[in-house]
């Protein structure tokens, strides 16, 4: 999940989590399953927000924002925050939030919910992986049940 919040923050304040850390750990784990993803050069990060650039398998890009709260898409397009998207975050500051707002603003907990709402073929690719590693440590508990049994007799 997110990183761990610093002790030494203020109570009510926004806690602060290393972005570059988290990002580069989200990176880490996703590029596999992805056509690309980087920390965007354009976008200004900060101590609260990092912006990524990703292409899915199916070639689709986007622009994710990642904050404390999670991943939001920014934009279909790299290094871009999308007008309509900062005018609506602005109307929504103001006002109470009704069931039509959160409609707009998806914003998603781990970068893996992301993907698999934005790439059929994300699941595919990290299922694989999982079968895989599954079948490598079925091999190896294989291979020391039969160097067990060869001391044994």
């Amino acid at each position: 999940m997110m990183g761990e919040p610093k002790a030494t923050a203020q109570p009510g304040e926004e806690q602060a989590f290393n972005c570059k850390d988290e990002a580069n750990a989200i990176i880490k784990d996703v590029k596999a399953h992805v056509a690309e993803i980087c920390i965007s050069s354009k976008l200004a990060s900060d101590a609260t927000q990092i912006y990524l650039n990703i292409r899915t398998i199916e070639s689709a890009t986007c622009c994710v924002q990642v904050t404390r709260r999670g991943f939001k898409i920014v934009s279909s397009q790299y290094d871009t925050i999308d007008e309509e998207s900062r005018i609506s975050a602005l109307l929504r500051n103001g006002e109470e939030q009704g069931d039509e707002n959160e409609e707009e603003e998806e914003i998603f907990e781990t970068p893996y919910a992301l993907l698999d709402k934005i790439s059929p073929r994300y699941v595919e690719s990290f299922g694989n992986q999982l079968c895989q590693q599954l079948r490598a440590l079925q091999q190896m508990r294989t291979e020391l049940n039969e160097e067990d049994e060869e001391e044994e007799e």
